[in-house]
């Protein structure tokens, strides 16, 4: 039987020898990424029939790698076996293209559904081309060196060594002072950078600094998987006019010493910053690679449309451009959200500016990939406005689901968010044909009584929160 062992700094070493050996040549499995991006996730690792496989929460739902190395075969079908008997959605990340279509294929995935987000995308180069910069698309890297050649002399780049990393620290926090930020990811990156750097010589990475002077002004950090590298770190003191291309063209230079069939270099995704996209351009990527999220078996498959769901006071439809502001309102209010267990300040999905546009991009794409659906609440009376959400959501291959309700402020009270809550309880049970569940924190008794009236049965609790499922008794009553 299938047995994940929770991320630590251990198990990583554990497992690294597995994951050095990826061969789909994306940042989201590999030793850097889970390295700075464990947190908050449950990740945690397995090896089935000499495959491995890592499972972390994205968009709310445990979310699996797809198994490589080993018998494949044999660990795919262990994996189906393990969500069945957890009662877990089957949902793949990091899904390339080719092997979209590797899992499109097998009759293990019926009614699959998938998408991708560009501001995810893995910018790949030929580290040939980046070794020497030769020819007219990048004659503006040429000229950067040259400049930074003629104000500081020539690079001077040299392999991480424990004895530069009080410099580079140093380094670091002037760079943390030239690209302040209130941004909550781009903190996070940094701060993650400070550990991979203090963790750099415990795994098998490989590094370097640009000096001038004698002192660092750029780190780069990365790995090997096969003949490809991986760059998770890149960081240089803007003051240093043509720091980065020279530190880019001198990393590379450096693992082609080391790895002599080294064939492409992944510099990772531009979490959608446009200045960032435009740099990563202009190095010319050989080719950009779409990671997918793959849902299996989501009973959303077939549908077409989110239905109109009319109560006594209360009509429940889809979310619509129309909506955008008062969406975002509903979804940006931190006290209402708390007992929800919703926080967008520290939601790892959302990057850049938020704007009107943020939230209901993020209901698009959860429907895209059949993760959830979700319900604008508007009342009868009143014009057509938003003032709440019902969700269905959390999809697991045995046909489970959850369903959760959230109202603003000013329309609590008046039972409506019940109401809401009982529509869609019903719609999804008759029509989606789910089996449904709830949780609410153990300190919100609104939240219970509502649960608790439109049907559900209390069948578990622990420090934080009750659990409930719909009751038959209820469903067979509504007919």
């Amino acid at each position: 039987m299938l047995k994940f062992e929770n991320y630590s700094e251990e198990t990583l070493k554990k497992y690294s020898p597995m994951i050095k050996k990826c061969p789909y040549n994306v940042n989201d499995v590999s030793l850097g990424s889970f390295f700075m991006w464990n947190s908050g996730v449950n990740l945690k690792f397995a090896e089935s029939h000499g495959s491995f496989i890592s499972v972390q929460d994205i968009c709310g739902e445990p979310s699996f790698s797809y198994p490589f190395g080993g018998d494949e075969t044999a660990a795919l079908a262990e994996l189906v076996e393990y969500v069945k008997l957890n009662d877990l959605p089957l949902k793949f990340y990091g899904v390339t293209e080719e092997l979209l279509e590797k899992i499109k294929r097998n009759e293990l995935f019926p009614d699959v559904l998938y998408n991708y987000e560009r501001k995810w995308s893995d910018y790949v180069y030929s580290a040939e081309e980046i070794s020497t910069f030769k020819g007219k698309k990048f004659s503006g890297q040429r000229n950067h060196i040259n400049k930074f050649k003629s104000l500081y002399g020539e690079p001077d780049f040299r392999p991480l060594k424990p004895e530069y990393i009080p410099q580079i620290n140093e380094t670091l926090r002037r760079y943390a002072k030239e690209h302040p930020s209130a941004a909550y990811e781009e903190n996070e990156e940094f701060i993650h950078t400070k550990e991979l750097l203090g963790s750099f010589f415990d795994y098998d990475f490989v590094g370097g600094a640009l000096f001038v002077d004698g002192q660092p002004v750029s780190v780069t950090i990365g790995e090997i998987q096969g003949e490809n590298l991986i760059i998770h770190v890149e960081k240089a003191l803007k003051s240093y006019i043509g720091a980065y291309p020279t530190t880019f063209n001198a990393f590379v230079n450096y693992c082609l010493t080391l790895f002599p069939n080294l064939k492409t270099v992944n510099r990772e995704d531009d979490a959608g910053d446009a200045g960032l996209r435009t740099s990563k351009l202009q190095y010319n990527p050989i080719k950009l690679v779409n990671k997918y999220l793959v849902k299996v078996a989501s009973p959303l498959k077939n549908l077409s449309q989110t239905p109109v769901l009319i109560g006594d006071d209360v009509v429940l439809s889809e979310i619509t451009e129309a909506d955008k502001a008062a969406y975002r309102e509903l979804c940006t209010d931190k006290e209402n959200n708390r007992l929800w267990g919703y926080d967008y300040e520290t939601d790892a999905s959302i990057t850049g500016e938020i704007d009107d546009e943020t939230f209901f991009d993020i209901v698009r794409f959860d429907r895209s990939i059949g993760e959830g659906i979700s319900f604008a609440i508007r009342e009868k009376s009143l014009d057509n406005r938003l003032i709440g959400e019902v969700i269905v959501y959390n999809f697991t291959y045995l046909q489970s689901a959850e369903i959760g309700v959230r109202v603003a402020r000013d329309f609590q009270g008046n039972g409506f968010g019940k109401e809401a809550y009982k529509l869609a309880c019903d719609w999804a049970v008759k029509k989606l044909n789910v089996k449904l569940k709830a949780k609410c924190f153990k300190e919100n008794e609104r939240s219970k009584e509502t649960i608790l009236a439109c049907g559900f049965t209390q069948t578990a609790e622990d420090d934080e929160f009750y659990y409930f499922a719909y009751t038959d008794s209820v469903s067979r009553h509504n007919d």
